[in-house]
């Protein structure tokens, strides 16, 4: 079973996205996306948008509207960044969701 403290994870959070940047597979035009990624709790709790682009992944803190959403607490969005689980809540359209997490190779 993976499991992390809750210290550990929320450290790791902000870290998550960057993680994602440099294990994103080559994007196709049928992966481009907007999604919105949500930390549902601990310090690093808000929205990200993220775009994924023919270029590449790029993310933006802030409010997400409308549109599909995924949204994890900090543990869950380390273990799911890092391909060790999938979880988290989705908001929106499951195709939008299941393409973007499967846009990335685990490590």
């Amino acid at each position: 079973a993976h499991g992390l403290s809750g210290d550990a994870a929320d450290l790791l959070t902000p870290f998550m996205f960057v993680l994602w940047q440099y294990t994103t597979s080559p994007v196709t035009p049928d992966d481009v996306c907007e999604i919105g990624i949500r930390i549902t709790s601990g310090p690093n709790a808000g929205d990200t948008h993220v775009s994924l682009t023919e270029d590449g992944f790029a993310y933006t803190p802030g409010a997400v509207h409308g549109g599909t959403v995924l949204e994890f607490d900090p543990g869950s969005f380390v273990l799911t960044a890092f391909g060790r689980s999938n979880a988290g809540t989705i908001r929106g359209e499951r195709a939008v969701a299941d393409r973007f997490l499967n846009i990335f190779f685990r490590i």
